[in-house]
């Protein structure tokens, strides 16, 4: 996969996300799943080439882990609440969580373009002196990049189900 089609696809993904969390949105399963079963089956089929040893696995891990760390700081920024109304189960996502997101998407992309133009080849010779075959180090970078979303799609998810979980319980308004 190229760096380019990787930074396509969290490109996408981050702003299909976006749009789905703008403003008050109901929590419910379609709503927390639907990222999921969008993005994970794209990035996998195009992480297809996944590195399952040394560094390589290790670079691709830490995107996850990267994402995952993004996820829950954009979800900490997100409010969950019942509707006072409707008494239904809320979030509402503002300039926090949304600079959060498009960050994290800046930063893949300064990230993807730094590896084609700026330190690709010191980053190129580290990976392979490092064990990661010469035809695996684009695969190993741009799966990186991909891991982060799907790292940040979970934890959105998670988090949300998670603050939800803990909001049923309570009885406040959501301010608009």
């Amino acid at each position: 996969m190229s760096l380019t089609t990787s930074l396509l696809i969290a490109v996408t993904m981050v702003l299909t996300t976006l749009l789905a969390d703008r403003g008050v949105r109901a929590v419910g399963w379609g709503r927390l799943l639907r990222p999921l079963l969008i993005g994970t089956p794209i990035a996998l089929w195009f992480a297809s080439h996944v590195v399952t040893h040394g560094v390589g696995l290790a670079v691709e891990v830490a995107g996850a882990l990267a994402g995952l760390v993004l996820g829950l700081g954009a979800v900490a920024l997100a409010r969950v609440g019942r509707d006072e109304r409707t008494g239904q189960v809320v979030t509402r996502a503002g300039a926090g969580y949304f600079t959060v997101w498009i960050g994290a998407c800046v930063l893949r992309f300064a990230f993807s373009y730094g590896a084609q133009h700026w330190f690709g080849q010191d980053l190129g010779t580290w990976l392979y002196r490092h064990g990661v075959a010469l035809p695996d180090i684009a695969a190993v970078i741009g799966n990186a990049i991909v891991f982060s979303v799907v790292g940040m799609l979970l934890a959105r998810s998670a988090g949300i189900a998670l603050k939800a979980r803990s909001a049923r319980g309570q009885e406040f308004a959501l301010a608009r």
